[in-house]
């Protein structure tokens, strides 16, 4: 009897420890902007956070897609991000135009335009209601955040004490360089980490040095300065980014890690997490595996970009696809947000709206990957081991597809030279060539070989942050504080002058001793004579 009476006591605590473990967090989703490649990274975080038991509230202007068990989505009207930052930045030019710009002008022209497309998002009714809940009201556990020009959200975070988690997905024009080093207690260092030279001569620093803290000012003018605006408007306080940065984002979820990224000194804050959105392969739609499976000597993968419908490609560019499609055995599987506006498609190409892109790369026929070298497809094709054809548009594609170029997984094409014979060079040169499909494996295993997974590493961290109040223990100190305070450069000057005094005073002191002495001298031997 007492065998039984320990047994059920036993039963009612394991019951209770249960229970208490599957209470999942409430977490908010914000995620303002209307980008597919953003959104990818966001959507598997939220299913997964769901599947544990979490219930995950989603406000987006883009749309998950598909009905989540715990996930209550609210979606908002869209901002044309992509057609007002062409406006902006080359009001008389085409998208296209957008590579051909100076990082310069494309960080102030994405500071102008995401400012606007946050306050669009913050205008939307659903989103007003959220903004006015009462302190009580609020019962989220922590706030999830598309870290995209958006840093005007952790204002939300300040009003109800609440921790923010950013997740970074893109470095589009150099604007993940700039937030790291507003969170990297650091001064401008003389690296150039963008071509990975780690020591410079003496002007190269120089330079280097100067560049730096005119970016960082252009950046917190810009784009610190209108997020600012949006936090006086929107949330009515005055606090300034960087200060809001310091105290209210407990951690940066970063959709990198080497080798695709170059190691730099960092912070536990920034956690990378390159790949997270990459989960197994699943059954792929009848249609898509149908044409995988039709008689051919394999497939290739076209995606050349969210931001440019394929129907408004340039003419020159469109016809050397097609001539190069008709050209090869090979089948085609192009993902394309305006399929009806492209006739007279070769039979040997597939052309769909939306397809399951990391399904299709793994399949076993896929020989190459046609891409824009945008950082998310860079991820996916070399997790999925398929050699990377690159036809860059913008700055930061190009900087991926050098990378890649530089690991030895692929071929970048300049936007000059796309051409059916050049086209056909590129590809053959992958398929061919043996060492493509060697390199790319031994980077995909060193990209994967870390002690946690992308999607767990996330998953931790985004619990460490709600189990432990707002995960204080990581938020490093330092930040916030000035680089002259950090590094005590005001502290070297002040010393550096009172040396100067002391050195001045004790130089006085001997020139006046010497002078002294020597009219002393002077004096006595005129006595002499």
């Amino acid at each position: 009897m007492e065998s039984l009476g320990n047994r059920w006591l036993l039963l009612a605590v394991f019951v209770l420890v249960s229970g208490h473990y599957s209470n999942g967090a409430k977490i908010l989703v914000l995620f303002p902007h209307s980008s597919e490649g953003h959104f990818a990274v966001m959507r598997t975080l939220v299913a997964e956070l769901a599947q544990r038991d979490n219930q995950v509230s989603v406000y987006t202007g883009h749309g998950l897609g598909e009905s989540l068990e715990n996930v209550n989505e609210t979606v908002t009207a869209e901002y044309p991000f992509w057609s007002e930052l062409q406006k902006e930045a080359v009001p008389k030019g085409n998208l296209a135009d957008l590579g051909l710009i100076s990082i310069e002008n494309l960080r102030q022209a994405l500071a102008t335009v995401g400012a606007r497309a946050l306050d669009h998002f913050l205008a939307q009714e659903p989103i007003q209601k959220l903004l006015k809940m009462s302190y009580i009201e609020f019962d989220y556990d922590v706030i999830l955040v598309d870290y995209f020009y958006t840093e005007a959200l952790l204002a939300l975070g300040l009003l109800h004490q609440r921790p923010v988690v950013g997740i970074v997905s893109t470095d589009f024009g150099g604007y993940m360089d700039a937030v790291q080093e507003a969170l990297v207690p650091a001064a401008c260092a003389p690296v150039d980490f963008e071509h990975d030279v780690p020591q410079l001569g003496f002007t190269e620093r120089l330079g280097y040095i100067r560049r730096c803290i005119a970016r960082r000012k252009q950046f917190d003018k810009d784009h610190y300065g209108a997020q600012k605006k949006l936090v006086a408007k929107h949330f009515k306080i005055q606090n300034n980014i960087p200060e809001l940065q310091a105290n209210q984002l407990s951690l940066l979820l970063l959709n990198s890690h080497v080798p695709l990224m170059t190691p730099r000194v960092s912070i536990p804050q920034i956690v990378p997490a390159g790949g997270l959105h990459i989960r197994g392969p699943k059954e792929l739609p009848w249609n898509i595996k149908r044409f995988l499976e039709e008689e051919r000597p394999g497939t290739i993968y076209v995606q050349l970009g969210n931001e440019q419908p394929c129907g408004k490609l340039p003419k020159k560019k469109l016809e050397a696809l097609f001539t190069f499609f008709s050209s090869r055995k090979e089948g085609f599987i192009w993902t394309c947000h305006d399929v009806k506006t492209l006739k007279d498609l070769p039979k040997n190409v597939m052309i769909q709206h939306a397809v399951p892109q990391i399904d299709i790369l793994a399949y076993p026929s896929m020989k190459a990957f046609l891409t824009n070298g945008d950082l998310l497809n860079l991820q996916e094709g070399i997790i999925r081991n398929v050699p990377i054809l690159g036809l860059p548009l913008f700055q930061h594609e190009k900087k991926n597809l050098e990378l890649a170029v530089r690991l030895g997984v692929g071929i970048q094409l300049d936007e000059n030279n796309v051409t059916s014979t050049s086209l056909n060079w590129a590809v053959d040169r992958l398929l061919k060539e043996s060492h493509f499909q060697l390199n790319i494996r031994e980077v995909s295993q060193e990209y994967r070989d870390r002690p946690l997974g992308a999607l767990a590493s996330a998953l931790f961290w985004v619990n460490y942050v709600v189990r432990h109040k707002g995960g204080a223990a990581v938020r490093t100190r330092g930040i916030g504080i000035s680089s002259s305070e950090l590094h005590l450069f005001d502290l070297v000057v002040f010393y550096g002058i009172v040396a100067t005094i002391v050195v001045g005073f004790l130089t006085a002191l001997t020139i006046g001793g010497i002078y002294l002495w020597q009219k002393k001298n002077n004096a006595i031997l005129t006595k002499q004579k």
